[in-house]
């Protein structure tokens, strides 16, 4: 019998995890609210960039009726969130998403000769760091809008599952038809949802695997915009071209709306704004998830006309960069950032922020020959949680052999 630890002699460590551990993200240029919590989170930049307005004027491929030349500004936005996955909206339908990843590979080089990869539905645009797959743009049953999806195959030695995007952009104005179009457009995808969900069908997923709803959702404050809802909730409304409603979460609950706010600080959280019109500035854009499989470690809409000059020297930004037409108020729609966090991605982290810290100790003494039954203060962990963030030699147990594996990780003594 494998003799039992002694947790007199490991709990001295309190007096000195403290100086083990670093100061990971303190230092460093970028504006705090800038900075990812962890390598291992994962950064998604929703935005809806205006009809091609990342694409030189002049180019013969933008779109041919609407024109504004923000190139540079989207290359220093990029450059300053510096995303693993971006979602654009407003990209002209008949643009290769090539030309997307052309401009990201010049501003974010991925290196050894890797490449983004992007994919497009209607006027979405998916690029990211990782391969693509399960590509789509219709669900069924199909309404009048498409959207870009995937899944973005995540490297199997840091992620434990992979990452399902729909990045829509839902039909715009106002009046009962275009609200209806709305309506059906959100009803569809929770019908898609509920496939995912379920065996068989037109698409499977593992279960647990996250999935994200983003973009321009195009809630407005006047109408009742109960497209919303149905995307938390999975109210369908036209049960019977859609199915029955339906419980989005994994684990049968409501999805989650991050709901950034500017500069991830204060009150405002509206992502379009047209000063020199009637309508109210407002919250158009979302980013939905299913939150019992996946964190969100920060989040923020940048904006840049509010960031201070130092903070904007530091992050290689301009006072301007998000605005279409300064001289008007004419923003449009600004960037919205959300550092994901997938659980399971770094052994040792139990609190789901992305790093091994003092925060991870009581957990891990907890988990010591097992949890308690009932379980014990602080944590009320279960041995398959024990065993995932602390079973460092995947021998079944967490003991004293894997305190070692957790002092390393906290830096060492």
């Amino acid at each position: 019998m494998k003799p039992k630890p002694n947790h007199a002699n490991l709990r001295w460590v309190w007096l000195i995890l403290p100086v083990l551990i670093g100061a990971a993200g303190a230092s460093g240029e970028l504006p705090e609210f800038m900075r990812k919590p962890s390598p291992y989170h994962l950064r998604v930049l929703c935005y809806n960039i205006n009809w091609d307005a990342i694409f030189e004027s002049g180019d013969p491929d933008n779109h041919d009726w609407w024109e504004y030349d923000k190139s540079d500004e989207f290359v220093r936005v990029e450059t300053a969130i510096d995303p693993d996955i971006v979602c654009l909206q407003e990209i002209n339908w008949d643009r290769d998403p090539q030309d997307v990843a052309d401009i990201l590979d010049s501003a974010l080089p991925l290196g050894d000769g890797i490449g983004w990869r992007a994919h497009s539905g209607s006027d979405n645009v998916i690029a990211a760091r990782f391969d693509l797959s399960m590509l789509a743009t219709d669900t069924n049953p199909t309404t009048n809008r498409s959207q870009a999806m995937a899944l973005v195959d995540l490297p199997d030695e840091t992620y434990p599952v992979d990452l399902y995007l729909m990045n829509a952009h839902f039909k715009a104005s106002g009046g009962e038809t275009n609200i209806a179009r709305r309506q059906q457009h959100a009803d569809a995808i929770i019908h898609w949802i509920g496939d995912i969900k379920t065996a068989g069908g037109y698409i499977n997923l593992p279960a647990g695997t996250p999935i994200v709803v983003l973009g321009d959702l195009n809630v407005y404050d006047t109408d009742p915009h109960y497209h919303l809802t149905t995307l938390l909730t999975g109210d369908i409304v036209d049960e019977g071209t859609y199915g029955p409603d339906l419980s989005p979460d994994w684990n049968d609950t409501d999805n989650t709306d991050t709901l950034p706010v500017h500069n991830g600080v204060g009150a405002d959280d509206w992502t379009w704004r047209d000063d020199s019109g009637s309508y109210n500035p407002g919250d158009l854009d979302h980013v939905i998830y299913t939150d019992s499989v996946v964190d969100v470690g920060s989040s923020f809409v940048l904006n840049t006309t509010t960031m201070s000059p130092a903070d904007l020297t530091a992050a290689g930004l301009q006072a301007n960069d998000v605005v279409l037409e300064a001289g008007i108020g004419y923003y449009d729609h600004l960037p919205l950032v959300i550092d994901f966090f997938i659980p399971g991605s770094v052994p040792g982290d139990l609190t789901g922020d992305g790093l091994v810290t003092l925060a991870d100790w009581p957990g891990f003494v907890e988990c010591l020959d097992g949890p308690q039954t009932p379980p014990s203060p602080p944590l009320p962990l279960n041995t398959a949680q024990c065993l995932q963030a602390f079973d460092f030699d995947d021998d079944s147990d967490v003991d004293a052999t894997d305190f070692g594996a957790f002092q390393s990780l906290l830096g060492g003594s």
